[in-house]
């Protein structure tokens, strides 16, 4: 087993004072909004032509407000989480448990009885943190001493496609858009030959692979093929749960970079697999691990253990973009995070100042970054708004 270090005493000191911060709770807002994509993402997941995003929105007893994105998919095919299961997690579950008066330790604390409900929770927790930051000042994530980044390099998720053709034209284009690396959506069903051309044509690509957890097994020949593209990782080959199949492929092909994604959803799936050696970085996705605070605990883990990190999106808007953005920014040495602008994803994003990227493929992400949400958007494309109130 491989040994390890974990946050220190100190690391957690940071936070006491923010996490003491008391708030009120008058309003309570669910939204659901379902923003128009540019065009259609198809993965070993599933086929997806908007962005259904939900968002709370947390208003004091003065009138300050904070918002949430959380990042769960329509459908329960990333992981359990889905909209309509959150909403009813949210309406049903978490608002009975609060109070008028509340602390950031408070909400934490009740959030954490939600199990298995990460993307939903996180919501809530960056609703409350965004208040205290907008009323008082007082930052999260300025809190983490650690060495950070005004420019975060970007790189994009691509879909499986269809004919070599359009693979090669659609890679191409994101190059010359800038991007520092390309991702390439697989799965078992896939035309390894697809990916074959892509090299061709792309010698010197930094490409990588994600399998969306597709794998139900170690196929020595196809991952033997996938290897020889010299790809710089090979994400979240198997389900979940089976990170023994991870170490299996590592040790049936040594040169395989194994990065872990949806089984990783805390800092103790994330020392499990670090000790048997069944990753080489791992893709931290604040809303999958449970919002800020946990975030933070992972990165700190990953620093101090030397293990490379980088953020990951789930189609996020705006909201939840800047969020990450945020975090990507306390990364300064990870060779891109998936984090792309929003007119890579959006017809309309529902924030006022839309995430854009350099030419160079960098997003500047200076210490004021913060989302504004764009209410005439939001209503165009509103689904339904549940307000609850204390």
């Amino acid at each position: 087993m491989k040994k390890y270090k974990k946050p220190s005493k100190d690391f957690y000191a940071q936070f006491e004072n923010i996490l003491k911060t008391e708030i009120t709770l008058q309003k309570f807002e669910i939204l659901e909004v379902a923003i128009p994509q540019v065009e259609s993402f198809r993965s070993a997941v599933g086929v997806r032509n908007e962005r259904l995003a939900l968002i709370v929105k947390w208003t004091d007893e003065n009138g300050n407000f904070g918002i949430g994105e959380s990042s769960c998919r329509p459908d329960p095919f990333f992981n359990n989480e889905f909209v309509n299961g959150s909403i009813l997690i949210l309406k049903d579950y978490v608002f009975p448990l609060l109070e008028k008066k509340e602390s950031v330790k408070s909400v934490l604390e009740k959030c954490k009885k939600m199990r298995g409900w990460n993307f939903t929770v996180s919501a809530v927790i960056d609703a409350v943190l965004d208040l205290i930051r907008k009323r008082d000042g007082n930052d999260f994530y300025s809190k983490y001493e650690t060495e950070r980044t005004e420019k975060v390099p970007v790189g994009i998720s691509l879909g499986l496609y269809k004919t070599e053709e359009k693979a090669v034209e659609r890679v191409g284009r994101a190059i010359s858009a800038g991007f520092k690396r390309v991702k390439l959506k697989i799965s078992p069903k896939m035309n390894v030959r697809t990916l074959e051309a892509i090299r061709e044509e792309f010698p010197n690509l930094k490409m990588g692979f994600d399998a969306n957890g597709s794998f139900q097994e170690v196929d020595e020949n196809i991952f033997q093929k996938l290897v020889n593209l010299n790809p710089v990782t090979i994400e979240q080959p198997f389900p979940p749960t089976r990170v023994d199949l991870g170490a299996e492929l590592k040790t049936l092909i040594p040169a395989t970079n194994v990065c872990l994604d949806e089984s990783i959803t805390g800092i103790g799936e994330l020392i499990s697999a670090y000790k048997c050696s069944a990753l080489d970085e791992v893709n931290v996705k604040p809303g999958r691990v449970g919002g800020q605070f946990y975030t933070v605990e992972i990165l700190e883990f990953c620093k101090i253990n030397s293990l490379p990190a980088w953020i990951g999106g789930m189609f996020e808007s705006g909201i939840g973009r800047t969020n990450n953005l945020r975090v990507a920014s306390m990364l300064p040495n990870a060779l891109a995070h998936d984090l792309s602008p929003s007119n890579r994803y959006f017809v309309s994003d529902i924030v006022k100042n839309p995430i854009e990227m350099s030419s160079e493929g960098l997003i500047d992400v200076p210490k004021d970054f913060e989302a504004e949400i764009e209410d005439a958007i939001v209503e165009q494309f509103l689904q339904q708004r549940i307000v609850l109130e204390k």
